[in-house]
């Protein structure tokens, strides 16, 4: 599979800095911060774009490539997807630059959808492979779960899985072979509303299976904080994905933005 061309570059996080999300005027929350996971041990791409075909098939046979239950199957923007992990279904990690507003620096005000995985609700089969296309660098594709230290929102025995932050135009592949529903969520950006829910065949069952930290605010207006049946948008309803899914974030018009300033000298 060919990697894509485009160009488009990510605006510099600002995971260090104090952003305050609002719902314009009404809601408004402080001292949210964006954490960043290292991780090691990722399954990688070796087939090179170079190799002819048949090659690549070879290579395949003598060792055939895996994607970990914890840590996927990670390439480059120069590897090439082997031919036995082709993805049944692809997400893409994006920035729109137009929702970023950077001209009262040192302030920065980002609108809902700044941050986003496209789309942000998919409906897949049991054992589909979904490959997430980084469009843009600086992202992961992180699960809910205790591992995480936050809720648990993926079906029971699935690991804390995550990618690793890829470069631009890498690629993450990951299996989902339970069903039910996977929330994810950006690391780098999860203060900024970057967040998708998948449904893995027809029976979705619960969302939240075990308590503790929910979805930062802006998160949790696209994935509900899992207090009280919050589950997140009406169109998130996981029945709703599998009856009318893909679902786009900008269907949603969820209207939040999140101002981050430089911390004050002391």
């Amino acid at each position: 599979m060919a990697r894509s061309s485009d160009q488009r570059k990510e605006k510099p996080d600002a995971s260090n800095s104090q952003p305050i999300c609002r719902r314009r005027t009404v809601l408004r929350a402080t001292g949210l911060g964006a954490a960043l996971p290292i991780f090691g041990d990722v399954a990688t791409a070796k087939e090179s774009a170079s190799e002819p075909p048949n090659e690549r098939d070879e290579a395949d046979t003598a060792r055939p490539p895996t994607i970990h239950p914890h840590f996927g199957y990670s390439g480059t923007s120069d590897d090439e997807i082997p031919n036995r992990l082709e993805p049944d279904e692809t997400v893409e990690l994006h920035v729109d630059e137009d929702k970023i507003d950077d001209s009262n620096l040192p302030a920065l005000t980002v609108e809902f959808g700044a941050f986003h995985f496209a789309p942000v609700g998919l409906h897949v089969d049991t054992g589909a492979i979904v490959e997430f296309d980084f469009n843009t660098p600086e992202h992961t594709a992180t699960a809910y779960h205790p591992g995480q230290e936050r809720q648990q929102r993926v079906p029971d025995g699935v690991p804390a899985f995550s990618s690793t932050v890829n470069e631009h135009h890498g690629f993450w592949l990951y299996r989902f072979e339970e069903e039910g529903v996977y929330d994810l969520f950006c690391a780098p950006h999860e203060w900024g509303g970057m967040g998708m829910r998948i449904v893995v065949g027809d029976d979705p069952g619960d969302v939240v299976r075990a308590p503790g930290r929910p979805p930062l605010p802006m998160t949790g207006a696209l994935l509900g904080t899992g207090v009280d049946g919050d589950i997140g948008h009406p169109d998130m309803e996981p029945q709703n994905i599998v009856d009318n899914g893909p679902i786009s974030g900008d269907d949603l018009g969820i209207d939040l933005e999140v101002t981050i300033t430089a911390p004050s000298p002391t």
